[in-house]
């Protein structure tokens, strides 16, 4: 695999990078911007979860005439079965 060129971008909340001029997450050191642009590290965002969902879903559900719809629960877990 060959590394890409990428850009590093300070902001108020952290570092980015951008590959492509698509923005990475925001890491809290430059470091942690470099590591994850030369592939060193895999950042695992909610976009990626929710884009791996979604592909799911897709997947499980072609060919169909509904649109295929994700959704994520607010809590982690099971229900609470101590009441």
């Amino acid at each position: 695999m060959t590394k890409q060129n990428y850009e590093l971008e300070h902001r108020d909340d952290g570092w980015v990078y951008i590959i492509d001029g698509r923005r990475s997450p925001f890491y809290s050191t430059r470091d942690e911007a470099v590591q994850a642009a030369e592939g060193e590290s895999v950042p695992h965002t909610f976009d990626e979860e929710l884009d791996d969902e979604l592909d799911e879903g897709l997947e499980d559900t072609f060919p169909a005439s509904d649109p295929v719809s994700v959704t994520r629960s607010g809590h982690t877990g099971g229900p609470d079965r101590s009441k």
